[in-house]
């Protein structure tokens, strides 16, 4: 019996020591206690966390909590800085001088200021041997001219400036080429605009030299080579942004968030084949180099007044964790537990599918007031219920038997809706008969009931498109004045068009008798646009328009139809910007491959304004601007705008505050709500209500009772 007195001597404290490392893996793990964190119910899982990739619901919002943007929108949707702290735009001009002595003489001048304008203010000058280097603050296309002007002609270089650009990287090219030239040594001076474009200054028998170098690149036409002869001229000059970051910015790891990292992610989302391709996006920029630990300088080939929102598209990416590109699983497993610098970073993932949330010590900005952040999925309405009751779960995606409880129930929970963030519409192919006809178009606006086609539903709502723009912004007061529903007016307009209805067939013939119909092609995956297709399909129906709805893949939609313009009619989703800036949708130059332009949209007039809303600064003209190209746009109807959507979200009454801290370092409460900027702005700040009261609530019918 000596092992069974053993045994139960050694029992207690066996137990007591699985309690004591039980006890200590809890508080390794510091999980929130009950009470502790805001808690949301969700139905499905919290998929892969991708700064990339297009995603919504409750995916979105932890996304968003774990990911600081670089620029954010203040309450009034004007951009601000924010990991970006500061940006300067300046103009360098290199100013290539006779001599030493003579580039010393032309330093004076520009420093006691004669020869400047009353409009150029200098932020740098250097001088190096005979080289002058002078950075003017801000952009102006005649700033060179101009202080070029006032120098004496004597004290400049006798060059001629011969300008090579080449496709790919050109110092490997053209260090080949001097190392056989025999001519080189015309090149007096040389330097490089980016990685594609060298300026070279020569002087001499440029004749010869010119020969030798077209002959050398006549044999590399692979380069793209263009050689241009600009003429006699002893200066080059470049117009620079220079962004600063801050630089108590860190990784939910530990380390800081530098300007490595933002050259990182723009060279990553820019370079062909990128799986967000933004290219289009910095169309401004010849190249960005990095200046030091947090600044960075890009050239630009032109200087947009929104250049700023581009960055405020650019996800930013961790160098030290993903610069190896061909590491996919290292990605796959960064989608799967990011690390990211934004107010709440990933504490472990649920065995339900849900997600722990907490705030993340070293954020830079104000610290959440919110320590947990819980998505949770219950296994029935019972358990749901139950959780409300007692105040273990504070705000909810419904499903349908917890909606039917709500409504009978009122005053339990309450919806809030958020601003509405993608708009459904039927891109038309401008190519195709008969959708080469604005008539026909607009017929088909015209016979859409857009009560008997838009839904909403308990997780959101759809209602009709209000603007080409993001909800709220200030530039933005009228509101896109798309066709009413008018069937005769739509009947007349396709009679005009040639269509007659035939009733034989049930539908409306052309001449040959051939009937109207449209191919729609639709992503079989994405339930919605199927319904939307189909009840689009129902609509055209009425007036005699046949509806063929074609259901393919997402890949087989992407480059069969779209990528090759082999389409009638796609319904496509995007998603509202905030960027002022729909070049890339609607400008002709978009229907080249690689384009946003979907439609084969040609229009001169919208063109000049796509073009005057990047360039303008005035807050009168851009609401001008803006207001024009919506007018524009729906009288030509390149697409059927069939609504826009948002997101429903549902919460105990009572059980949420928005706190939000005042430049003096005070607690502002206010109940949770969603204002101009979106949730994206105001859900890091909602937090569980001091005072948590449980609520009696009535049990659930049983289904069959």
């Amino acid at each position: 019996m000596f092992w069974l007195r053993t045994f139960f001597y050694v029992l207690p404290l066996a137990i007591a020591f699985v309690v004591v490392l039980l006890f200590r893996e809890v508080s390794r793990l510091q999980l929130p206690g009950v009470g502790e964190a805001l808690t949301t119910s969700i139905r499905e899982p919290i998929g892969p966390l991708d700064p990339l990739t297009p995603i919504s619901g409750p995916t979105r919002e932890v996304r968003d909590l774990i990911f600081d943007p670089l620029l954010v929108r203040d309450d009034d949707l004007n951009l601000r800085p924010h990991i970006i702290s500061s940006w300067d735009s300046q103009t360098v001009i290199v100013i290539r001088c006779f001599s030493e002595e003579d580039a010393g003489e032309a330093e004076a001048m520009i420093l006691s200021g004669e020869y400047l304008d009353e409009d150029m203010t200098v932020l740098g000058l250097n001088r190096e041997g005979s080289v002058l280097t002078v950075a003017l603050e801000g952009f102006a296309p005649d700033f060179e001219r101009r202080l070029i002007g006032e120098f004496d002609p004597g004290l400049l270089g006798d060059y001629l400036l011969v300008r090579l650009r080449l496709k790919h990287s050109i110092q490997d090219s053209l260090g080949t080429f001097l190392k056989s030239s025999v001519e080189k040594g015309q090149i007096k001076m040389l330097d490089f605009e980016g990685d594609q474009i060298a300026n070279l200054f020569v002087r001499g028998d440029t004749d010869l030299f010119l020969r030798e170098l077209e002959l050398y690149y006549d044999s590399n036409l692979s380069l793209a080579p263009e050689i241009e002869v600009v003429g006699k001229q002893s200066f080059t000059s470049s117009q620079e942004l220079v962004i600063r970051m801050r630089s108590d910015v860190k990784w939910h790891d530990g380390r800081p968030v530098t300007s490595e990292d933002l050259l990182f992610s723009y060279n990553e989302l820019t370079r062909p084949g990128s799986s967000m391709p933004l290219k289009g996006t910095f169309w401004f920029l010849e190249s960005v180099e990095v200046i030091n630990e947090f600044s960075v300088r890009g050239v630009c080939r032109e200087t947009p007044a929104m250049m700023m929102e581009s960055f405020e598209a650019l996800p930013l990416l961790p160098a030290h964790l993903l610069s190896d590109q061909s590491d996919e699983e290292r990605w796959m497993n960064f989608a799967d537990s990011p690390v990211g610098c934004g107010p709440y970073r990933i504490e472990k993932r649920r065995e339900d599918g849900g997600i722990v949330l907490r705030a993340f010590e070293g954020y830079f900005g104000t610290k959440p007031e919110q320590e947990w952040n819980v998505y949770r999925r219950f296994d029935s309405l019972e358990s749901k219920l139950l959780a409300l009751r007692s105040g273990r779960v504070d705000c909810l995606v419904p499903d349908e038997r917890f909606s039917d409880w709500s409504i009978r129930n009122p005053g339990r929970v309450r919806q809030i809706r958020c601003l509405p963030r993608i708009q459904y519409l039927v891109a038309w192919n401008l190519d195709t008969e008969p959708f080469d006809q604005n008539s026909v178009r607009t017929a088909l606006a015209k016979s859409v009931d857009l009560n008997a086609v838009l839904v909403d539903t308990a997780t959101s709502y759809q209602e009709p498109v209000q603007s080409l723009f993001f909800p709220g912004v200030p530039y933005v007061s009228k509101a896109l004045p798309l066709p009413l529903l008018d069937l005769k007016g739509a009947e007349e307009l396709l009679e005009e068009a040639g269509y007659q209805f035939d009733e034989n067939q049930g539908a409306r013939v052309n001449e040959a008798g051939v009937a109207l119909t449209l191919k729609l092609s639709v992503n079989e995956s994405d339930s919605e646009h199927v319904r939307l297709a189909r009840a689009l399909q129902n609509q055209w129906a009425a007036i005699g328009v046949v509806v063929e709805i074609e259901e393919v893949s997402w890949e087989t939609l992407l480059n069969q139809r779209l990528l090759t313009r082999e389409f009638e009619g796609v319904l496509l989703s995007w998603e509202i910007p905030l960027k002022k800036d729909r070049y890339e949708a609607f400008h002709s130059r978009g229907i080249e491959e690689g384009g946003g332009n979907l439609f084969g949209l040609r229009n001169q007039v919208i063109d000049e304004l796509l073009i005057n809303l990047r360039e303008e600064d005035r807050p009168d003209m851009i609401s001008v601007e803006a207001h024009r190209l919506q007018d524009e746009i729906v009288n030509l109807q390149p697409c059927f705008f069939v609504g826009q959507s948002g997101r429903i979200i549902t919460i105990r009454d009572g059980a949420v505050e928005v706190v939000r801290t005042s430049k003096g370092n005070e607690s502002i409460r206010s109940p949770a709500g969603i204002g101009k900027a979106g949730l994206e702005r105001s859900r890091p700040w909602w937090v569980r209500s001091e005072k948590v009261i449980p609520m009696p609530l009535a049990a659930p019918e049983r289904r069959g009772e």
